[in-house]
């Protein structure tokens, strides 16, 4: 078993790194108007978040909490919004247990991977709809909020050999009321890291058939907290499903009621958004409706605000089977006017993505 930052101390350069990283990703240019009110500079965020780790002294402000209701299923998840510092902290953690991540994260947790995500959950699934007859979905039950800290820590003591990262670890799971925080980006790395134990253990799972192994399922693939497993025999698909089931209440979650479903049009493979049929890939229904219902918000009131949330629609439409739909609403169109306008209000252009 390796060990990741054996006696590795953390230092200026470290913390100036997280910050670079913070700072160029979603939650630091959301954030950046923060950092002189609060901090007044960077330096000197970086010399209080270095000298509470060196003194074993890190403190973080109450998180603010806020409940969120989803649009395409009605689910209400608590999302939590954590101080600048905290972000940097967590930012800190993930930019040095990079190699860790790197080594234990599976090639199809599609989630939370830079160049991953939906795009290879489609081209994945469309490539395995025409070869599996069966498949099962599998979801973990409150994924976030039911993550022990104790599974989190063992985990990280088991693999990380730096004191300092370790009591930043401890430092913000700290924070955390229960289980893993929604919205904080060491949070979703760590909830990755930990299903990759269930993705590598799914992986071995086989049977001895006249006197060879023999894999109990032809694919699997992970977007965040939802897995689909693919195969020919669905007698082995269930015994998969069940073993699942069995090495996921070792790490105190649970599996929602699941079922092996025959692959059709009926039925058919539905992970990350998409809707894959063996003719034809398309969306899935709320997300369409709330796609098509953002261009037309645009063409009734044609703000910034409303084209942004046009423009972050579109790799949906291009990128399924929705050609007849894209015409006859005048999709294409209407992202024209929507990119033109938002290059008006910044620097650049925003993708060559032109219809």
């Amino acid at each position: 078993m390796k060990t990741y930052l054996r006696g590795h101390v953390i230092t200026r350069g470290d913390v100036w790194e997280a910050l670079s990283a913070w700072s160029s990703g979603e939650s630091g240019r959301k954030n950046s108007h923060r950092m002189a009110e609060e901090y007044g500079s960077d330096g000197a965020l970086v010399d209080e978040i270095y000298a509470e780790v060196r003194g074993r002294s890190l403190m973080f402000r109450p998180i603010r909490r806020y409940k969120r209701t989803e649009p395409v299923n009605g689910k209400v998840r608590v999302i939590g919004i954590s101080s600048i510092k905290q972000q940097v902290c967590d930012y800190l953690v993930c930019t040095l247990l990079k190699p860790l991540f790197d080594a234990k994260i599976g090639f199809y947790q599609v989630a939370c991977v830079k160049g991953k995500g939906q795009g290879l959950c489609r081209t994945a699934l469309r490539k395995w709809v025409r070869d599996s007859k069966y498949h099962v979905k599998l979801d973990i039950r409150q994924c976030y909020p039911s993550m022990s800290h104790d599974v989190v820590m063992r985990m990280y003591r088991r693999y990380v050999g730096s004191g300092d990262v370790l009591y930043v670890i401890e430092s913000i799971l700290g924070t955390y009321s229960r289980g893993l925080e929604i919205g904080s980006y060491f949070s979703m790395m760590t909830m990755q890291l930990v299903i990759s134990f269930i993705y590598h253990y799914v992986e071995g799972l086989h049977k001895t058939r006249r006197g060879r192994r023999v894999r109990l399922f032809g694919h699997q693939i992970w977007h965040m907290d939802d897995a689909l497993l693919t195969g020919d025999d669905k007698r082995d698909l269930r015994a998969v499903a069940r073993a699942v089931e069995r090495f996921t209440a070792m790490l105190g979650l649970s599996i929602k009621p699941w079922k092996v479903a025959r692959t059709s049009d009926v039925e058919p493979l539905d992970l990350g958004g998409w809707v894959v049929r063996r003719d034809r890939v398309t969306m899935r229904e709320g997300t369409f409706l709330r796609g098509t219902r953002a261009f037309a918000r645009f063409g009734k009131m044609p703000n910034e605000g409303n084209a942004r949330r046009c423009v972050s629609y579109w790799g949906w439409f291009v990128n399924g089977d929705n050609e007849t739909a894209l015409a006859r609403r005048g999709i294409p169109r209407t992202f024209a006017r929507a990119r033109r306008l938002i290059s008006r209000h910044t620097v650049g252009t925003i993708g060559k993505a032109t219809p």
